[in-house]
């Protein structure tokens, strides 16, 4: 549900029975159109209070998120502190049922003298603001976003000026409205209109979205043409509508949040106002908590989106470079093969001496292995051996490139294998402290600038994946390579089984075992199916339907020195295919421990 007069009606009268008489003791402004009120009430301790006029998020609601901020306070913050910080909150209330709240603090002025002050939080889409105003005088004091007549030919919203009004709709306010006005205002829509667009336009502080679900708990089609609607069907309709204000005034919302696969889609104070489909819906205590959740949850998932695009892209790159870096090492590496011959001519020039004079230009010779004609070309200023030892230096030369191109280009393919498993971490990646993990590890290894520690994440590692299989042992996965390693070299007992992908950037899966396990024949069948389709999910390869994955006791997996992180070596292993869209992963899934993030 958008952040409508309905959904403003049930936080506003949570928040001015929870807040009134609190008293203002910090103001923070983390983003440029975000401010958060620490607020401490008597008998309950601090809470935070966000107001939010984002283009796409705005709303209000007290919130437990912990937030950057930024080093030095925006100006709007200063002032709101030095106007506000210290007040006590008298009044938090919706004004006729728009998407507009007044919030009244009495707080001192530079005489020391108690007055009132108005923070008017306008939720109007792009024209979301934030408004400090006299109410002496209806003088505007300052606003989070400021804007002439150049802007806006109905209003100014600069300091100094007299606040004013956004323009009215001509809607009728649902909390007064007469049940002939609805009628007739219902039935002036036109031909063209359906019941629930002509209510949207008919109420104000309705949305799209609350008047289609107020036909559905009517009963009603919201599709219907609004002109085949009698007095009985709008009777229900206006009905339902004042039963579900009464509900939120005597504060009977009973708020949840729709979740479709694991992700929040919509949230509503009412249960009855969600859409009847097959998805799970969580109860919440309270509208300002639901509303907290919800816009927790998104805002989430678009910044682990960004994250995961910039960062992908970054590594991208890296791996562009690496590719290009092997290409051109394993072109060196073809021309240095080439230069072979020059052993076989040398011990050709060697042999053939006698034969040959100082001068020669050329010696056509036979090769005794194959016993062609072979020409090699001379230089007259040197006797045949003279010629046959610089052929043997060039060999020896391109022998000691071939060396040495070897191991640089062993180390990018390492370096490729680890960036690869970079990306697939973070392309499963379902939460921003796993993308953070990620973060400070490629800072580690030197692959992106470090952050300041200002900007650095202070939250708990996360944990592994964990499942139980259909045997009752337990799976563990991890999500990135720092924990891959952890998982492995400390986490994990000699006994345990390892998995993983098999020449395929993954994670390292361990199936925990009884200490008295001796063979491979000891681990139940089923178990060892699960984890290998666990590691080909949770590998590069996920989308493929057959996936070769390695398994072998942790005994036999070993971390080579100066190794990059999540990079082992393992012996003594086994094979088996695995299905990653296998139908045993939907309960392997179901008995997850879900990181709420």
């Amino acid at each position: 549900m958008p952040f409508d007069g309905i959904t403003i009606r049930a936080v506003t009268k949570e928040l001015h029975s929870e807040l009134v008489n609190a008293r203002i003791d910090k103001i923070h402004q983390p983003e440029k159109d975000e401010i958060i009120l620490s607020i401490r009430q008597q008998g309950v301790g601090s809470i935070k209070l966000l107001i939010s006029a984002n283009a796409r998020w705005a709303r209000i609601h007290t919130t437990t998120s912990k937030k950057e901020n930024p080093a030095t306070p925006p100006s709007f913050c200063m002032l709101l502190r030095k106007y506000l910080e210290g007040g006590k909150i008298k009044e938090i209330k919706q004004v006729d049922f728009e998407r507009i709240v007044h919030i009244r603090i009495e707080a001192l002025d530079d005489f020391r003298e108690w007055k009132d002050k108005l923070l008017i939080c306008e939720f109007m889409g792009r024209h979301s603001n934030i408004i400090l105003v006299n109410p002496e005088n209806g003088l505007i004091i300052d606003a989070i976003k400021k804007y002439g007549s150049d802007l806006s030919s109905y209003r100014e919203v600069l300091p100094g000026k007299r606040y004013k009004h956004p323009p009215h709709q001509g809607k009728l306010n649902p909390l007064e409205a007469h049940f002939d006005d609805f009628v007739r205002a219902m039935w002036d829509q036109g031909e063209n209109q359906t019941l629930a667009s002509s209510l949207f336009n008919v109420y104000s502080g309705i949305s799209p979205f609350s008047a289609r679900e107020s036909c559905i708990t009517s009963g009603l089609d919201p599709d219907m043409p609004v002109e085949q609607a009698g007095e009985y069907e709008l009777g229900r309709l206006y009905t339902c509508i004042k039963n579900l204000l009464e509900e939120i005034a005597r504060g009977e919302v009973k708020p949840v949040i729709l979740y479709i696969n694991n992700e929040a889609v919509e949230f509503s104070p009412f249960y009855n106002c969600i859409p009847s489909m097959s998805s799970k819906y969580v109860q919440f205590s309270s509208m300002n908590a639901a509303c907290d959740c919800y816009y927790k949850d998104k805002i989430n998932k678009l910044k682990l989106e960004s994250v995961k695009t910039n960062l992908s892209r970054n590594i991208k790159s890296l791996l562009d470079k690496s590719y290009k870096k092997k290409f051109l090492q394993e072109g060196d590496i073809h021309k240095a093969k080439e230069n072979e011959k020059y052993r076989h001519w040398g011990e050709l020039l060697t042999s053939y001496a006698h034969q040959l004079e100082k001068g020669d230009k050329e010696a056509v010779l036979s090769d005794f292995y194959t016993g062609e004609q072979v020409i090699i070309k001379l230089d007259p200023r040197y006797t045949p051996i003279q010629n046959a030892q610089k052929y043997f230096k060039k060999y020896n030369k391109s022998r000691k490139a071939l060396d040495h191109l070897a191991k640089l280009t062993a180390k990018t393919q390492e370096e490729i294998d680890y960036l690869e498993s970079v990306m697939v971490a973070i392309k499963q990646a379902e939460y921003l402290d796993e993308l953070n993990e990620i973060i400070e590890e490629l800072e580690r290894e030197g692959y992106i600038r470090e952050r300041s520690r200002r900007l650095r994440s202070k939250q708990e590692k996360s944990a592994p994946r964990r499942f139980i299989s259909s045997d009752g042992l337990e799976i563990l996965a991890g999500k990135n390579n720092t924990q891959n390693d952890f998982l492995t070299l400390k986490q994990a007992k000699n006994h345990d089984l390892w998995l993983h992908a098999k020449d395929i950037p993954g994670t390292h899966v361990i199936v925990k075992l009884p200490k008295n396990t001796t063979s491979i024949h000891d681990v139940p069948d089923s178990t060892l199916e699960e984890a290998a389709a666990l590691a080909a999910y949770f590998s590069k390869a996920s989308q493929s339907d057959k996936v070769p994955v390695d398994y072998t006791f942790i005994a036999n997996v070993h971390k080579p020195s100066g190794a990059k992180p999540g990079m082992v070596i393992y012996e003594n292993y086994w094979t088996i295919m695995a299905n990653p869209h296998s139908k045993r992963l939907s309960n392997l899934f179901d008995s997850a421990d879900i990181d709420p993030g």
